[in-house]
């Protein structure tokens, strides 16, 4: 009895493009078959409806279709796109990109989408880029400055003790921030307990970074709104016309 060839993972990609349904994104499923591949499809709202989803053992790939609107480089305004990321269970991962007038293939990537796909998988994603104490340092300043927006118009501070007893405690690693954060023992934005148990530590710092404002944004916000006293105990500089 002859055996259904598997097609490569890109081979897969773009064969998931006429599957993209343009009201929203869709998670696909392929499970192989002596004679033939199944595909299950199971429309989605939201890349976080994904969060926390094991795929079953039987599934020998796993996609995300989506419809966008992207920017090509010469092109003065979006593309409608239709896009379909692709993991094999023992293989690479592939994006496929519909122009409309043509098909882009690409390899590889590390990116929000990618850690979902592994995840899902139960594969692990890549380590981090940060020291965790890094990261804890942008998760500090981000509270502090929701601390201070959440003060009534024209109140004082937060003063120098209060801005300490913000910080994060500090951690060994990433294995320990992770499981911090799984017990509930630290609050980071938009991932639950039960989110840090299914991420690994690559895929908590991509997600946990992609959640706060950026770090120079922040810290530009705060020489605005602290007093002196309290940039100094952060090792920061007033902004010329800033608090007194």
């Amino acid at each position: 009895m002859a055996l259904c060839p598997t097609p490569s993972t890109v081979e897969l990609a773009e064969r998931f493009l006429a599957l993209v349904d343009p009201d929203g994104l869709v998670l696909v499923g392929v499970v192989r078959h002596r004679r033939s591949l199944q595909i299950l499809r199971e429309p989605n709202a939201c890349l976080e409806d994904l969060l926390g989803r094991r795929v079953p053992d039987c599934w020998s790939a796993v996609g995300i279709l989506a419809p966008g609107q992207i920017f090509r480089i010469g092109d003065l305004q979006a593309r409608r796109v239709s896009v379909a990321h692709v993991l094999r269970r023992h293989g690479p991962r592939a994006t496929a990109i519909n122009w409309g007038d043509s098909v882009e293939l690409l390899e590889g990537g590390t990116d929000r989408v990618a850690d979902l796909l592994d995840r899902m998988l139960g594969l692990d994603t890549p380590p981090p880029t940060l020291p965790p104490m890094t990261f804890l340092v942008h998760l500090w300043i981000d509270r502090i400055l929701a601390a201070v927006l959440g003060r009534s118009l024209g109140s004082t501070g937060p003063s120098a003790l209060e801005v300490s007893a913000l910080h994060p405690e500090p951690v060994a690693d990433w294995a320990e921030l992770r499981r911090r954060c799984s017990a509930g023992l630290l609050d980071l934005p938009e991932i639950s307990p039960a989110t840090a148990e299914w991420l690994d530590e690559g895929s908590l710092h991509r997600l946990a970074e992609a959640a706060l404002p950026d770090q120079v944004e922040i810290v530009a916000d705060l020489r605005q709104l602290l007093s002196p006293d309290t940039l100094g105990y952060m090792g920061l500089e007033p902004a010329t016309g800033g608090p007194e």
